[in-house]
């Protein structure tokens, strides 16, 4: 079995509104993830902040457009480091989600002030450390790198207005 990337189906696309009223306004652009068509990043600015979902997707340009000064980038990652897998199943994986160790460099490509790592899966162990998440999810990035955990709460800045 082979997996096609879908990439060339997701495209260049300029992020678009979702919806919006006087309390957010959510925007969304298509990324690619592997052979699922259509996937989806959304983001949400509101007067205390912008928080950006990368969903379930791989590296692609559309997400760094959409989730650009992001004050919260929530963003899903895989670990492969050291897993012994079929070649037709890593390759898969690369062409539908990224690997912690490049989820900061996107973070810090997108300007995004803090990077929370979500949606995790450690191919190579089974299960996550956070520590050793957290350093590989800092690499590349500057800003602060929170490892994400079920019923989590995070507060965002109050800002003077949204964008």
């Amino acid at each position: 079995m082979h997996f096609v990337c879908n990439a060339d189906r997701a495209g260049v696309l300029a992020p678009f509104v979702v919806m919006e009223d006087d309390r957010v306004r959510v925007t969304a652009t298509l990324v690619p993830h592997g052979p699922i068509f259509p996937a989806f990043t959304f983001r949400f600015d509101t007067d205390y902040g912008s928080v950006t979902l990368s969903g379930d997707t791989t590296y692609w340009q559309n997400l760094l457009r959409l989730a650009g000064q992001t004050d919260l980038l929530i963003h899903e990652a895989v670990n492969l480091e050291g897993a012994q897998l079929p070649d037709a199943f890593r390759s898969h994986v690369i062409e539908s989600d990224v690997e912690v160790q490049k989820v900061g460099a996107i973070a810090e490509a997108a300007g995004a002030q803090r990077l929370v790592v979500s949606h995790m899966a450690d191919l190579a162990n089974g299960t996550i450390d956070p520590n050793r998440w957290r350093r590989w999810a800092r690499m590349g990035y500057s800003g602060d790198v929170v490892i994400g955990s079920d019923l989590q709460h995070l507060d965002l800045t109050k800002r003077k207005g949204r964008p």
